[in-house]
């Protein structure tokens, strides 16, 4: 066991130690945002967003078991099979300089550290599930593959309506494992899929929530959940349409986007730099279609694009960036465990002639010393500005 994994392990650990340590204030406070999302459930009608919960909910009414608690264990238990799963790429990524950029990118795991108000959100149920499909496709069939992913399809977007326009990434790692497998997507597979994802649109179209069904929401978990149920919490969020997420941003003025634009595009680009570099200085080692083979960078941009109206709608541009990445890093290291990618050898050859020290002070800059915030940003966040100042003021 090499120094640089164990380094990159007890990173993986703290992070977990700091997630599971932070949801576990949330759900004493029954928060607004990060717990109370967890209860959306069909107790209303059906509505968008309310899978999950509905789920949790029936093994609560069926167990006897305080939702509460399902919930704490549930979002932990995602958390530690998600610490587990980034554990097992660093064997794939930790003899590389680029590639350990690219796991230390502060778009990545570290990213809740830097933001915790995103911690215990349903961003962890996407994640994990990409990160699932990564490392336990081996152990199934193609045929309960393909079930496995119509199921995560369904499940995620039902339980996050945002997570429709992801479901790209999941489709796109379907494909890299049947490649892995030297089989091709036929045209059944592809029915299917596109059906699951057109059902989804319907469903989410048809019930989007109203008044009365965040009132019945809160009444059937009025044991588990503030006061301000359904008043300014994400139940909340059930009655807004998709003109007023359009408009909410618009109405907050020019100044807002323009912070929005420089601040989320600056981000994206530090943020995905080196993996971009290292897909563009690559290339498959497989053919998608006779005599094509396109550059992975340029199928990284698509299906970031695909991505882009859940930024229209929404207004936590810093955790769709999270999610992006975490699903890009996933499918990343899947091609690079089943060695699906050829790189060449001048791929940011100048990382390798770093002395150490030059490397960790590189590290250090890159990914400990800035972020970017999940939600209106207004500038970039220096991580250790509060105690700097502090220490000034002092001195």
């Amino acid at each position: 066991m090499t120094s640089t994994y164990k380094i990159l392990t007890f990173l993986v650990l703290g992070t977990l130690v700091f997630e599971i340590t932070k949801f576990f204030s949330f759900f004493q406070e029954y928060s607004s945002w990060q717990y109370a999302d967890w209860l959306i459930n069909y107790q209303g009608g059906f509505v968008r967003r309310g899978l999950i919960g509905e789920i949790l909910f029936r093994i609560h009414d069926v167990l006897n078991i305080d939702l509460d608690f399902l919930i704490l264990f549930f979002v932990i238990f995602l958390y530690l099979l998600l610490a587990y799963y980034l554990i097992k790429c660093i064997k794939y990524i930790e003899s590389s300089p680029v590639n350990i950029l690219i796991f230390l990118s502060p778009g990545f795991f570290l990213y809740p550290i830097m933001n915790s108000g995103i911690i215990g959100r349903k961003d962890v149920l996407f994640i994990f599930f990409v990160s699932f499909l990564v490392f336990y496709e081996k152990k199934l069939n193609i045929k309960l593959i393909l079930a496995t992913l119509l199921i995560g399809i369904l499940t995620t977007t039902l339980s996050h309506s945002g997570f429709i326009f992801y479901a790209p990434y999941l489709i796109l790692l379907y494909f890299l494992i049947k490649q892995s497998r030297n089989l091709k997507i036929n045209f059944l597979e592809i029915s299917l899929i596109l059906l699951t994802i057109l059902f989804s649109l319907i469903f989410i179209q048809l019930f989007s929530g109203s008044e009365q069904i965040v009132e019945n929401i809160c009444f059937s978990v009025k044991e588990f959940v503030s006061k301000n149920c359904g008043k300014s919490d994400q139940i909340l969020w059930l009655t807004k349409s998709l003109d007023d997420r359009f408009f909410e941003k618009i109405n907050m003025g020019n100044n807002y986007m323009v912070n929005y634009f420089i601040i989320y595009l600056s981000s994206i680009f530090i943020s995905f730099s080196f993996i971009s570099i290292s897909l563009f200085n690559s290339k498959l080692n497989f053919n998608i279609s006779t005599n094509i083979n396109f550059n992975p960078f340029y199928i990284l941009l698509i299906i970031f694009t695909l991505t882009l109206p859940v930024y229209v709608f929404g207004r936590d541009w810093g955790r769709y960036i999270y999610i992006s990445y975490s699903s890009i890093f996933f499918i990343y290291v899947y091609c690079i465990k089943n060695n699906l990618l050829d790189f060449k050898k001048n791929n940011l050859i100048w990382l390798n002639n770093l002395s150490k020290f030059k490397f960790i002070i590189l590290i250090v800059i890159y990914s400990f010393t800035w972020t970017f915030p999940f939600y209106d940003a207004k500038s970039f966040k220096i991580v250790l500005k509060k105690p700097i100042l502090s220490l000034i003021n002092k001195i």
